[in-house]
């Protein structure tokens, strides 16, 4: 069955749950106390929304065998989809505690969210990359052709309607086409989604490799000649294991996964002085190129087409401070829940606006507000909403409260472009410290706090000041025409000058090694 179970996790790892759900019942069948099986189903179900029963299946794998790998990981990153909260400390502490021992209990991503350090993140990546076959770069040696230009090649899992490729697809149009060739390598997504179509407008080749093997993309790869490949996926997404055969001369972790790939297969990591500082870098395998500003590109947004809606339309109060956090449930931690709740207990006829993103997650929320004596209609669910009207219902908020652990990503560069201000608490790694990179380039750094004490005084602060929250509401809004953040030709530039600082090192025979990028104004 060993067979079997390898063929489940494959297509399960694929973004094909059902049928590796299909398998699992056919092993499960013959041998009901298979933790494997049990593991891999409760993954499958996970995929497929069937949050309790997925659950189930993992604590029972749990059970059966206490060191499977990855299985507590996985089970507690589901809890935390569905804010189910018991024992989260404990569990914490006893999946880092064998994390340290030299267990892999946990995936790269799922770690994340959790309040984990930066080298522990290191730990878990590098336990994930560790069963990849790894290439020399020597073997691939490319030179810059006639026409002089670099060779970018960006592959992504995200090339459709998803936050990397709103982010990214700008830096593409933007790439000085005059030094830069740009190819875009997409795996899986919709070929028909609009996202996708920008994508593939906005680079020179575009090439859909979802039914490739590991082995003809990378021959693929390397008869393009690709000089510099850039993953824009790393553990976010079914992406084969490419990288680890050694696609282009020079490999580099950007934008789709913030940490560390724990691996010697990247050469570099895209960073800036919050998400990847000095003092930190043993805790990645890459070198640290820091850029002048944040490391998050952003594509310049013309929402000329935002509605305007009413508190009524959103169900909303018509009067009271609104805070709100649209972070995904799993970004949310009791730690973060407990001060907002005192918050809204402080602030008379407030509200906290949050996504709606399943049943479970909901009423679990809800439950946690009452028993910390809040009434659980204070907690207002925002449904999905195409991302324009997702944009505009922005106004109608007062404060944005960050997450701890796992920041807003594109989720507060999409709140500081409507002019909503954010609240966030620095972290101790890549993750949780992105915020405090995003407002420092957006021109609000006074915006960042340094602990949960901090942070809870100026969010209160700002919700009984009107005038204090209205000078920084149009700080953001004024500023986000020439500060750094949004300013997606100057980003392109200063990448460019990154990618051209690794070609020379590389090509007159010098390892990688960290550098800072100076800031090039785009003309």
């Amino acid at each position: 069955m060993e067979e079997e179970l390898r063929s489940a996790m494959d297509l399960q790892e694929a973004g094909r749950p059902d049928e590796a759900l299909a398998i699992c019942e056919t092993v499960l069948s013959l041998d009901p106390n298979s933790a494997r099986a049990l593991f891999i189903r409760g993954l499958s179900r996970a995929d497929m929304r069937n949050f309790e029963a997925a659950l189930a299946d993992l604590e029972t794998a749990i059970a059966l065998d206490p060191r499977l790998e990855y299985a507590q990981g996985a089970a507690l990153y589901l809890s935390m989809w569905m804010c189910h909260w018991g024992g989260f400390a404990q569990k914490v502490e006893k999946l880092l505690s064998a994390l340290e021992a030299g267990y892999p209990v946990i995936k790269p991503y799922p770690l994340l969210s959790l309040p984990s350090s930066a080298r522990q993140q290191m730990t878990a990546a590098s336990y994930a990359s560790a069963d990849k076959s790894i290439a020399s770069h020597e073997s691939i040696p490319q030179s810059i052709g006639g026409d002089g230009k670099i060779r970018l090649g960006y592959f992504s899992g995200d090339f459709y309607d998803h936050a990397v490729s709103h982010l990214v697809h700008g830096l593409f149009k933007n790439h000085d086409r005059s030094k830069f060739e740009t190819l875009g390598f997409a795996f899986g997504g919709n070929a028909s989604d609009p996202v996708r179509g920008l994508i593939k407008s906005n680079v020179d080749q575009f090439f859909d490799i979802t039914n490739m093997s590991a082995r003809d993309i990378t021959a693929l790869a390397h008869k393009l000649g690709i000089h510099i490949a850039i993953d824009l996926s790393l553990y976010t997404s079914p992406l084969p294991a490419i990288f680890a055969q050694g696609i282009a001369p020079i490999q580099v972790n950007f934008l789709g996964c913030p940490g560390t790939s724990g691996s010697p297969d990247y050469d570099y990591i895209i960073g800036d002085r919050f998400v990847t500082p000095p003092e930190e870098c043993d805790a990645f395998s890459e070198r640290i190129v820091t850029m002048p500003h944040s490391y998050q590109v952003n594509t310049f947004r013309d929402f000329s087409k935002l509605r305007d809606f009413s508190r009524q339309e959103l169900n909303l109060p018509d009067k009271g401070f609104v805070f709100c956090c649209f972070n995904q449930h799993f970004k949310i931690t009791p730690d973060a829940f407990e001060v907002w709740m005192r918050l809204l207990s402080k602030v008379e006829g407030s509200v906290l606006w949050l996504l709606d993103c399943n049943d479970i997650a909901k009423r679990n929320l809800q439950s946690e507000a009452k028993k910390q004596g809040v009434r659980p209609d204070r907690l207002i669910f925002a449904p999905r909403m195409p991302l324009a009207d997702h944009l505009s219902r922005h106004k109608q908020a007062d404060l944005f409260l960050d997450t701890f652990h796992y920041n807003a990503h594109t989720t507060a560069s999409d709140a500081l472009w409507t002019g909503l201000p954010i609240v966030t608490r620095l972290g101790q790694a890549f993750a949780s410290r992105v915020a405090a990179s995003l407002l420092t380039s957006a021109g609000v750094p006074d915006m960042i706090t340094e602990n949960s004490a901090a942070y809870e005084a100026l969010a209160l602060e700002l919700a009984s000041q009107p005038e204090k929250l209205a000078e920084i509401r149009t700080r953001v809004e004024d500023g986000k025409l020439n500060c750094p953040l949004f300013d997606t030709k100057r980003y392109a530039r200063n990448i460019e000058s990154a990618f051209a600082q690794m070609w020379d090192r590389h090509s007159s025979g010098q390892k990688p090694a960290s550098f800072s990028v100076h800031d090039v104004k785009a003309v």
